[in-house]
């Protein structure tokens, strides 16, 4: 849900919006009738950015839940691949 708050309510309700951010809301905060900041939870800032997660093991995870398997000819040709690479 997108939500929009003026500047002194985002300051005195700071907490309140960041829990809703982590939550999945989005604040847009006003300042005089223009949109100023976007409080947004850190995972729908990464989906928007495509930066990588601060743990890097939960990342590792989500990938090799969804990774394909390799066969050994596979690892063999990309272990190619990449030799030829260095050279």
């Amino acid at each position: 849900m997108i939500r929009e708050v003026g500047s002194f309510e985002a300051k005195t309700r700071l907490a309140e919006l960041l829990r809703m951010a982590q939550k999945g809301d989005e604040i847009v905060v006003m300042r005089r009738g223009e949109r100023v900041a976007v409080i947004m939870g850190d995972r729908r800032y990464q989906e928007l950015t495509g930066t990588p997660t601060a743990d890097w093991r939960q990342s590792a995870r989500e990938y090799l839940a969804t990774a394909q398997p390799t066969s050994a000819d596979d690892f063999s040709e990309i272990m190619r691949l990449a030799r030829e690479g260095l050279q």
